[in-house]
């Protein structure tokens, strides 16, 4: 039995875990993720979840650098947020009546929205049961950036999530069911994340994530909807007021020491409805300190 729990407690402390939505960290701890992340996109989703390439060949680069902490305020209670900073590049191509083609080229460097939120353990046991709220907040960017980083507005998030080690296998598995509140244009959205994560060997992990959005369908009930800054949706295609969409994340990771990892992640949008479709490629080095 004590081999069983320490071989338990090894899993339970590597970083596929110890990042784990579930799981709240031991008080104390900290978990840092600092990450390099390109995405790009030139196809979009439309209304019947059908494929399309932009029209005229627009395009768009989300360029960022994201830091992600969670903190073990108390054994049960986390406090975790994320701050990105990003390099926007956007290339709008549009035909006019005459069919000369126009190209508008906007670009943007800086902060983009943070989040901050707080996670409260339920049960340990047969399941990790917890919920976690969160805030997103526009604070540090302007409304009349060319390219916005974000729609300019906060939201808030409530989820559930579970969590279930699958021990004696070296590996766990997740459920996140939540609804974000959106005070703007765009419609609220419910949230859902299933997780997937193993390690095939003592200092190699993967992770696989497939994060999903779908649409309230609210937001034609909004006067902002009507009248807000559309044009945001079309200079960065990546907002939206009113979308599905699902993205499957796929992470290898190595485990230096006890303290320190790195990951790589490739993540891929396989379906939604009026959004962009893109891909993104992350790479991010981890450090986890427990007392």
């Amino acid at each position: 039995m004590p081999r069983i729990i320490a071989a338990l407690m090894c899993i339970l402390a590597c970083p596929a875990l110890a990042g784990a939505g579930a799981w709240c960290m031991p008080k104390g701890a900290l978990y840092s993720k600092t990450s390099l992340n390109r995405y790009y996109t030139h196809d979009s989703f439309d209304d019947n979840g059908d494929l399309h390439t932009n029209p005229a060949g627009s395009y768009f680069y989300d360029y960022n650098l994201t830091w992600y902490g969670e903190y073990g305020l108390l054994d049960n209670l986390s406090l975790f947020g994320t701050l990105p900073w990003k390099r926007l590049k956007s290339h709008y191509r549009y035909l006019d009546k005459f069919t000369n083609r126009y190209k508008i080229d906007t670009t943007y460097n800086g902060f983009g929205d943070v989040e901050a939120g707080i996670k409260y353990g339920l049960v340990r046991e047969p399941l990790v049961v917890s919920v976690q709220a969160l805030t997103k907040l526009a604070w540090l960017y302007d409304s009349n950036e060319d390219v916005l980083p974000g729609n300019n507005q906060n939201d808030y998030e409530l989820k559930l999530l579970l969590g279930k080690s699958l021990w004696p296998f070296p590996g766990y598995c997740g459920l996140e069911l939540g609804y974000r509140w959106r005070f703007g244009a765009p419609a609220d959205e419910y949230r859902y994340l299933l997780e997937f994560g193993f390690n095939p060997t003592p200092k190699i992990y993967t992770r696989f994530k497939l994060d999903g959005i779908k649409s309230a369908r609210n937001a034609s009930n909004r006067a902002a909807a009507a009248s807000g800054s559309s044009g945001s949706y079309v200079t960065n295609p990546s907002l939206g007021l009113e979308y599905d969409l699902g993205k499957l994340e796929c992470t290898l990771g190595y485990q230096f020491t006890r303290a320190w990892s790195f990951e790589f992640t490739y993540t891929a949008y396989p379906y939604g409805k009026n959004i962009a479709a893109g891909n993104q490629l992350s790479a991010a080095f981890i450090y986890y300190y427990s007392r």
